[in-house]
């Protein structure tokens, strides 16, 4: 039995595909180059472990999370 003084917060991984390649979605994670150039990487994880960092465009996330949201009536 949980009591109202215990509270369990977890991180939500989200299934994705980096170049056809099965991950786990971490995180997004800002960053600066060494310009000054701000921009925004995922962190994901592969079946064998390996972690990388990936640009947004290289991220499929294949969860249907979208689904959960009502949109209104297109424009």
């Amino acid at each position: 039995m949980v009591s109202f003084n215990d509270i369990e917060i977890k991180k939500k991984l989200r299934p994705c595909f980096v170049k056809n390649e099965k991950a786990l979605f971490h995180k997004w994670v800002h960053k600066k180059n060494l310009l000054g150039q701000e921009f925004e990487i995922g962190i994901v994880e592969y079946e064998n472990g390996q972690v990388e960092e990936v640009t947004p465009n290289n991220i499929k996330f294949c969860d249907n999370e979208i689904g959960e949201y009502v949109f209104k009536e297109e424009l």
